[in-house]
């Protein structure tokens, strides 16, 4: 049942994304007989974007690949097998995975939820080492990924990230054979490792890929199918960890998405951008006309790109003084900006604690959580992939932090009320759902989208690399801290400062994040630049954030009474 169900999501949202593409779609900006977007123009960038999607699927089945699994306390093997070596669960309990999967998930709502068998071989130290290994990968690809992008393409690093992928997953199923003896365990890390440079290589190279090939009028939905990706594979091994117990098998299964993107990423066009970058003008052009169709007129866009690069060559080779100078500074505060506000919403601290939620209100069985949080995830995902080019960036922007914010104040309360009494269960339930809804709907996907956006393309590559890695870095802060911020200010305390967090990203955004709907990444330059004054919008942030704020009060004082009274 659920699996046709993940599949019937799947292939609704692909038709409502590809279906609705004519003048009258909401994907389309409200002036869109200025940009004439035909069928015929949008099918191959947005079949690409499909395409190299693929490397986020295979993100979120690597981060979501512990929740059916648990390695800790004796040698690493299978319950259902008991081989030669096995520890019994009598004996040895094996505990939640600490950071399984969420804890070091950039932002992506992976559910930590408890396995459903037990694989053995790491010791409690171990245990919270691997998952912290996969946030100091995803550092190291996110740095690696910025030399790359640059010097040898988007697409060429999408599929070197293929490689350290299929690796991990290879060393994941031969390292349970007993020929590795006493090293299975160092294996089991180094995979986690290559997996967390695959991650960091893919959350660099993916965002800038899709916003460099997708038309301006459809940018932001092409751009948010990266998160879309991220949590259809997290959902994906959800629902094969309901059948497959085995890791070893789980790893093989992981095999299959890497091999299949290695092979199509060696045929896919190129970045025009990067093309004309790199001196290649006949090819790139070649590849902006194959993108926007053989009967567009490509002229104007091919200009624009022209004239921004011999702006760019007149300024020199790229370094990191570069990042704190002129338009990429201004760009890099923005990306800094959402990128604290994404991680200081506390994502991966609710989800992690939803598992104790969802108890409260008898969903006992960890593999229905871990579908309801996935479920939510993918159908928000894919609704904010519809509507994004109809609202724009900070609407959206606003509109989830301002959700997200009254989740947390009511559900700050509740852990309040429950010191000394028994509030519903349910209406925590209810605030973790809304809280991971309004997350997926914008604070999920845009600040990754805005990242391959905002910044200038001589300095795309290491900008990114250094955004992406700030985001792993304040992931892997947030979470270690978590335990010590529950402890100091009580659960309650916890969620009303990630509260505070939302209310501060939503002041950010408004007063500071530019509108990059309807805008080609070289009219967003010359903002940054100073030399166009388009991207503010603030009179409609403002409005959208009057109208989710005071719909957000009143469900929130109403549950707060509920909880007070009843």
């Amino acid at each position: 049942l659920y699996s046709k169900l993940s599949t019937s999501l799947t292939i609704s949202l692909i038709f409502s994304a590809t279906m609705g593409l004519d003048e009258r779609s909401s994907l389309l900006p409200i002036n869109a007989d200025e940009t004439q977007v035909s069928k015929e123009k949008i099918f191959l960038p947005l079949m690409l974007s499909f395409v190299v999607a693929l490397g986020a699927v295979q993100f979120g089945y690597s981060l979501g690949f512990t929740s059916p699994v648990n390695m800790t306390a004796g040698t690493w093997t299978s319950n259902a097998s008991e081989p030669k070596g096995y520890v019994p669960n009598e004996i040895h309990k094996c505990k939640q995975h600490k950071n399984s999967p969420l804890a070091f998930g950039p932002s992506f709502g992976l559910d930590a939820v408890p396995s459903k068998s037990c694989y053995t071989g790491l010791t409690d130290d171990e245990d919270a080492l691997f998952g912290s290994l996969v946030n100091v990968g995803a550092m190291i690809g996110a740095v690696l990924g910025g030399a790359i992008l640059d010097a040898l393409g988007r697409v060429t690093t999408i599929t070197v990230s293929t490689i350290p992928f299929g690796a991990s997953y290879l060393i994941l199923y031969f390292g349970h054979y007993s020929i590795f003896g006493s090293y299975t365990a160092t294996l089991l890390l180094v995979a986690r490792v290559l997996s967390g440079v695959a991650v960091g290589l893919t959350s660099v190279a993916v965002p800038v890929y899709i916003a460099e090939i997708a038309p301006v009028s459809l940018r932001g939905g092409m751009g948010s199918i990266f998160q879309l990706g991220v949590v259809l594979g997290i959902l994906y091994v959800y629902l094969i960890g309901i059948f497959i117990t085995k890791f070893e098998t789980l790893a093989l299964i992981g095999l299959i998405i890497p091999a299949a993107l290695f092979v199509i990423s060696l045929v896919i066009p190129k970045s025009p951008r990067w093309l004309y970058a790199k001196g290649r003008e006949a090819q790139a052009e070649r590849v902006l006309q194959r993108l926007r169709g053989p009967q567009a007129d490509i002229e104007r866009e091919k200009a624009d790109m022209m004239e921004n690069l011999e702006q760019s060559a007149k300024m020199g080779k790229v370094s990191i003084g570069d990042l704190f100078k002129g338009s990429t500074a201004k760009a890099m505060q923005v990306a800094v900006g959402l990128m604290l506000f994404q991680q200081l919403s506390g994502i991966n601290c609710v989800i992690f604690f939803s598992e104790e939620i969802f108890k409260s209100c008898n969903i006992k069985n960890s593999s229905v959580s871990a579908l309801i949080v996935g479920i939510t995830q993918v159908v928000v995902t894919g609704i904010s992939c519809i509507i994004i080019d109809k609202t724009g960036r900070r609407s959206l922007l606003m509109t989830a932090g301002t959700g997200m914010c009254a989740s947390l104040a009511v559900l700050g309360y509740y852990y309040f009320r429950l010191q000394h009494h028994n509030p519903p269960g349910i209406i925590a339930v209810a605030m973790v759902v809304m809280y991971i809804a309004f997350f997926s709907l914008g604070l999920g996907a845009i600040p990754w989208l805005m990242m391959g956006e905002i910044f200038p393309v001589r300095t795309r590559g290491i900008a990114s690399s250094v955004a992406t890695l700030l985001n792993w870095s304040l992931s892997f802060a947030v979470t270690e801290t978590f335990p010590y911020l529950k402890e100091a200010l009580t659960p309650a305390g916890t969620f009303w400062l990630f509260g505070a967090c939302c209310l501060l990203g939503v002041a950010f955004v408004l007063t500071a994040c530019p509108e990059t709907k309807g805008k080609t990444l070289e009219e967003i330059e010359d903002f940054f630049s100073g030399r166009s004054t388009g991207g503010g919008g603030a009179g409609e942030g403002a409005m959208v954030v009057k109208v989710t704020g005071t719909f957000s009060a009143i469900v929130m004082i109403a549950l707060i009474l509920v909880m007070t009274y009843a």
